[in-house]
């Protein structure tokens, strides 16, 4: 569900507008305003969706419907509901019901694309995410554009890809998400300048992780800057010593070159990234080692999986994946799709 609407459904504004109850349909005057209703009700329900509480999520959703049933972010909420639970059938019907009643929400629009991307109907799921972009005073083209790509690149389609993936930065230059998947592209393009540039810009807006130091790592060896591949490999090492990725690197220098690695022992500071990418990523990982080796750290969506059904699967909340996956939108996930079920800090490529 696009974020733009979803931001202003919190628990403050539930409060706030109180709840409504039961008998209040049957309620006449000028007093009750069924519209208003139906909205308290959708917020509950979103609210209840967010802290994983179906059952009176539906109720509330399903009482907002009977306040409005002409509302299409009503149809919109329960098309929602429908797509994390699973039952792709009625969340169809659901989002065509929401489209009809509301045909200029760019919202809904995207949604139903990443809806139709993640039941394999690519197409279709280009042309509503097109729908969204071009839908007037919607706000979030760059989390639409890197939606696209995310479909392209399911579909094996690399450039379009990249190309969805600069027009997300191009609307939304700090997006985190979109500069990391844009760098994950250029790397395996073997584009290393724009890999570098990117991967830079990354660092400075969210930090680093174990894969982001790895790419610099091989990026600074294509381009033949040993110097900067020796400091990419020891901030791996320092900071991520826990890694597969620092074992990695540790591996190609002591198979590769054994003097890199008594030279990392020597001169720690030797051939430093910048301070302005460095300045970022000074933060503990010592909360992350309790994360056991053991742990999966990605699950590869299958068709017809959903978000929740996943979160039960790895005994790990919805949210806490939304988190480590940079996912606004939980129904934004499709076949193929690599779900990270480890923190950020762990994320390796």
């Amino acid at each position: 569900m696009g974020k733009g609407w979803l931001v202003v459904i919190s628990l403050s504004i539930v409060l706030l507008c109180g709840c409504v109850s039961s008998t209040d349909a049957n309620r006449v005057g000028d007093d009750f305003n069924r519209e208003e209703a139906a909205k308290t009700r959708m917020s509950l329900g979103l609210t209840y969706l967010k802290n994983n509480n179906y059952t009176q999520a539906k109720k509330n959703l399903d009482k907002a419907l009977e306040f409005d049933p002409h509302s299409g972010d009503v149809h919109y909420a329960l098309a929602y509901y429908y797509q994390l639970v699973g039952d792709n059938e009625r969340a169809e019907t659901a989002y065509k019901t929401a489209i009809s009643l509301s045909p200029n929400s760019g919202d809904i629009m995207n949604s139903y694309g990443a809806f139709q991307c993640q039941n394999g109907r690519y197409a279709e799921a280009k042309r509503y995410f097109l729908k969204a972009i071009d839908s007037k005073h919607y706000a979030n083209a760059a989390e639409t554009y890197e939606n696209l790509a995310l479909c392209a690149q399911s579909q094996g389609n690399l450039d379009d890809a990249i190309a969805y993936l600069e027009d997300a930065v191009k609307h939304q230059p700090g997006r985190p998400k979109s500069l990391l998947l844009l760098s994950e592209l250029y790397v395996a393009d073997r584009q290393w300048d724009n890999a570098k540039r990117t991967l830079s810009t990354y660092q400075r807006v969210a930090g680093t992780t174990p894969n982001v130091l790895w790419m610099s790592y091989e990026v600074a060896k294509a381009q033949g800057d040993e110097s900067k591949a020796l400091a990419y490999g020891n901030r791996l090492l320092e900071q991520f010593p826990q890694s597969a990725l620092a074992e990695r690197v540790q591996q190609q220098i002591n198979t590769s070159k054994p003097q890199i690695m008594r030279s990392l022992k020597a001169n720690p500071s030797e051939g430093s990234p910048p301070a302005e990418e460095s300045s970022a990523n000074e933060k503990s990982t010592s909360k992350n080692s309790e994360v056991s080796k053991e742990t999966p750290q990605f699950h590869i969506v299958k068709q017809g999986e959903n978000l929740y059904r996943i979160s039960l699967m790895h005994n790990i909340k919805v949210a806490t994946l939304q988190t480590w996956n940079n996912l606004e939108d939980p129904g934004a996930i499709f076949a193929g799709m690599k779900l990270w079920l480890v923190p950020t800090q762990l994320q390796e490529k």
